[in-house]
């Protein structure tokens, strides 16, 4: 009786093991047979699991470690540092590059690489209008919104950045308890940027919260697998953009109402910069953005305009924190440099610059 339950242990570890090893070489297996025409020159590397691939290992290495290297290191270690590795990656077979040489001609290749992402980052960054995007549509966004990358046409919102940091700081020093500083950065970088896209003043702040709350699923989803089942990260950021969506569709139509009332003015945002091509009076002809590659490019921006903004000026709180002569002396760098801008070229907003850089060695809690 014993010797059976030994022989039974040892088959079912047998079993398993067995198991084990198929499964993590049926990716490389298939993909190595499908892929196996002169065509393709495969790397080497590694497919990982059926489905999932690398993934497990990914967010592992990008959540718990925070140094996407190890993840990285793995490949090198294992199959050289030949700077190229077949990977599965986002739900499809993909090769990571490693070596600056080998990012560079990827990223000038335009022949022969084309720039995108992922179907299911797609997906929560924002699906394409009904009848896509056309050459002109997308020509006529990247001028609009060219402005908003620009620091000079930016520099017209310091006022309104040194007004949202100020309440923010003096909020959280009457807390009087220490708090999670990434976290609550990311309020008022929102905010700014709400300003900079739809002029947050004229939104009902209900609906900003629900921006908000609803674009932080956005990011948990980036950072899971795509598995679209209810309860998964994946399916919560997806639905959270279709709430997004709706936000940003009862704002649009606000706008258009307020908009006819003030035709002919100057526009502050680019939502209403971008309403302004609906107008019949633009002329016959010219490009018309529709309300779906509006929306479309404010899912885009509110993903990624404020969470980087938010992390970059956390890591500079901590630096000056820690190294207050530094402060002392890039602010002392920034008013030699804002007097030389001023007088020798009169740059129209030199005084509202100097004037957001006066207002923080005041403050008791920088």
């Amino acid at each position: 009786m014993e010797l059976d339950n030994v022989f039974l242990y040892t088959a079912l570890a047998v079993g398993v093991v067995t198991i084990y090893s198929v499964l993590k070489r049926v990716n490389d297996w298939y993909y190595s047979f499908k892929f196996s025409s002169k065509e393709y020159n495969v790397p080497p590397g590694d497919m990982g699991w059926p489905f999932i691939g690398n993934m497990l290992f990914f967010f592992r290495s990008f959540k718990l470690g925070g140094d996407l290297g190890t993840f990285i290191s793995y490949f090198v270690t294992r199959f050289g540092a030949g700077g190229m590795y077949k990977s599965f990656m986002f739900g499809v077979p993909s090769v990571i590059i490693s070596t600056p040489e080998i990012v560079r001609k990827v990223l000038m290749d335009d022949d022969n690489f084309d720039l995108g992402f992922p179907q299911y980052l797609r997906d929560i960054l924002g699906q394409e209008p009904v009848g896509g995007t056309t050459i002109q549509e997308d020509k006529l966004i990247r001028r609009l919104t060219a402005p908003i990358k620009n620091h000079i046409s930016l520099s017209s919102y310091f006022d309104c950045i040194k007004k949202i940091a100020k309440s923010s700081f003096e909020k959280w020093a009457e807390m009087g308890e220490p708090v999670d500083l990434f976290s609550e950065m990311k309020r008022p970088a929102f905010d700014v940027l709400m300003q900079v896209l739809i002029d947050g003043d004229k939104v009902d702040p209900k609906l900003l919260d629900i921006v908000f709350n609803q674009n932080s699923y956005r990011f948990r989803g980036l950072h899971a697998l795509p598995f679209n089942i209810p309860g998964f990260a994946y399916n919560k950021a997806l639905n959270a953009r279709r709430e997004i969506v709706k936000v940003y569709e009862e704002i649009i139509n606000q706008r258009k109402v307020m908009i006819a009332k003030t035709k002919g003015q100057p526009r502050s945002n680019l939502l209403e910069t971008m309403l302004d091509t609906q107008d019949d009076d633009n002329g016959e002809g010219k490009t018309k953005l529709r309300d779906g590659n509006i929306v479309k490019t404010l899912l885009w921006y509110t993903f990624g305009g404020y969470e980087s903004v938010a992390r970059v000026a956390t890591k500079a709180i901590m630096h000056l924190e820690r190294n207050p002569e530094f402060y002392q002396k890039a602010k002392a760098r920034a008013h030699h440099q804002l007097h030389i801008i001023y007088i020798e070229r009169r740059v129209k907003n030199a005084p509202k610059v100097s004037c957001f850089l006066s207002f923080l060695p005041e403050q008791s809690y920088v």
